[in-house]
């Protein structure tokens, strides 16, 4: 299905300044329509601990000249580039997430910045990464160093047995240009646990032949705490402009005490990055 409405979260006026003329240089290439989304940072309540009024008032002022800010940016980009665009806004001082999620999730794409820009939030870092566990969509993480050249002609995905991984592979093909490169990457601890024989992945590649994408499958050694700075290797050395990855195939306990390649690709990433879950 061709990406037709891309919706973009935008946490902050300093990312606000380089992802936004990223995300409209997606939109034109696919000539999509984009929704800016903004909410406010959250204020924390805690229990037997309050502030004086004029604190929040405060905030508020400071948050409404910062959405200001990057509404000005997008509307002046959108002006520049002759874009179909749209800005909303949400200035409560609770409830981004479920903002986000209702602005969002009608989208055929959605776009925001990296865990790893240097400028964002910890609370909107994990407001992130739950927006991509709960969304539904498939999610294009960009950083300020990504360069953005859609259609994508040379993608690399990271392929496993699992859902998300599943739905990540089919998700990138309406961002591929015809006829791309794509190498499905498998990760293996070590050399036994290299599956002999025909399996789900030789079954996609014959697939991907058959509309007419150049695929190859490439297996890469890696230790489970390493796997997320593997595969973006990977990518590297295949030359990908998309990495393609699923999203938190593991529980959040696990992610804890293990680590996720979800987040490592999150903060770590150099190159467009499409998650799905």
């Amino acid at each position: 299905m061709p990406v037709k409405t891309i919706a973009l979260v935008i946490f902050d006026s300093a990312e606000a300044e380089w992802l936004i003329n990223k995300c409209f240089t997606l939109a034109l290439s696919l000539d999509a329509h984009v929704i800016g989304l903004h909410s406010f940072s959250q204020v924390v309540f805690f229990d037997g601990l309050s502030s004086a009024p004029m604190v929040y008032a405060t905030f508020q002022d400071w948050q409404i000249k910062e959405s200001d800010k990057i509404r000005d940016l997008f509307d002046e980009a959108s002006r520049k580039n002759d874009l179909r665009t749209e800005f909303r806004r949400q200035d409560a001082l609770f409830g981004s997430e479920r903002f986000f999620l209702a602005g969002a999730r009608a989208a055929d794409l959605v776009v925001m910045g990296s865990n790893g820009s240097g400028t964002r939030a910890p609370d909107d870092q994990v407001t992130a990464e739950r927006l991509i566990r709960n969304l539904g969509r498939p999610v294009l993480v960009l950083s300020p160093e990504a360069d953005v050249k859609a259609p994508f002609d040379t993608i690399a995905i990271g392929w496993s047995e699992t859902r998300e991984a599943t739905r990540a592979a089919h998700d990138a093909l309406d961002l591929a240009k015809p006829g791309a490169q794509i190498d499905l990457i498998a990760l293996v601890a070590r050399a036994s646990d290299e599956k002999p024989g025909f399996d789900s992945r030789d079954e996609f590649a014959i697939a991907l032949d058959r509309r007419g994408f150049k695929a190859t499958t490439t297996d890469r050694m890696a230790t489970v705490d390493h796997r997320g700075q593997e595969l973006l290797n990977a990518a590297h050395d295949c030359e990908a402009t998309l990495l393609v990855a699923g999203a938190f195939g593991h529980s959040q306990f696990y992610d804890f005490m293990i680590g996720a390649v979800t987040g490592h690709l999150l903060e770590k990433a150099n190159l467009p990055v499409l998650l799905s879950r």
